[in-house]
C-alpha cells in the first residue's frame, strides 16, 4: 500500500478502527484515537484492556484508518509503557483533539498515566509502509 489521497483523507480524521483477533480467531474492530509517529500508529489505552491482551497473545494486527471500513493498514503492535512516550501521544492527543480532550478525557487519561494504567499501543505498518517517514501531529 502507497500513500493515496483516500489514505491522507483518513489520516486527517486521527481515527481508526484498531483491529486485532481474538483468541479463536475472530477480528475484533475498536474505534480509537491515532497519531502518526515516525511512519508508526499510535494510540493510548488502558493497561488492562481486551486490546493489551490480544496484543500480547497476538501482535498482528490492522488498523482501519478514519473509519470502520476504511483503508487497511496491516501491521504488527507492541505494547510500551515509558512515562515519555506516553506523555508524547497525550501531547499529540492535545493537538489532535483539543476540545475533546479539554472537556471529557484529558485529565482522566493524564491520572491514569501518573498511575501507570494506560500504555501506547504502537504498531508498526508492515511493508512497504505507506506511513514511512511521517509524524502527525508535527512535534
Amino acid at each position: 500500500m502507497t500513500m493515496t489521497p483516500e489514505l491522507q483523507n483518513a489520516l486527517s480524521r486521527h481515527t481508526q478502527w484498531f483491529g486485532s483477533y481474538k483468541k479463536s480467531g475472530e477480528l475484533k474492530k475498536i474505534h480509537v484515537w491515532l497519531s502518526v509517529h515516525q511512519g508508526q500508529i499510535e494510540f493510548l489505552t488502558p493497561g488492562d484492556s481486551y486490546k493489551v491482551q490480544r496484543i500480547r497473545r497476538n501482535p498482528h494486527v490492522i488498523s482501519y484508518v478514519g473509519g470502520k471500513n476504511g483503508p487497511a493498514i496491516p501491521g504488527t503492535a507492541q505494547v510500551i509503557a515509558t512515562r515519555d512516550e506516553l506523555m508524547r501521544v497525550y501531547r499529540a492527543y492535545w493537538k489532535i483533539h483539543p476540545i475533546r480532550m479539554a472537556i471529557i478525557i484529558g485529565l482522566r487519561v493524564w491520572i491514569e498515566i501518573l498511575l501507570s494504567k494506560r500504555v501506547v499501543v504502537r504498531i508498526q505498518p508492515d511493508d512497504p509502509n505507506p506511513l514511512a517517514g511521517l509524524t502527525d501531529p508535527a512535534p
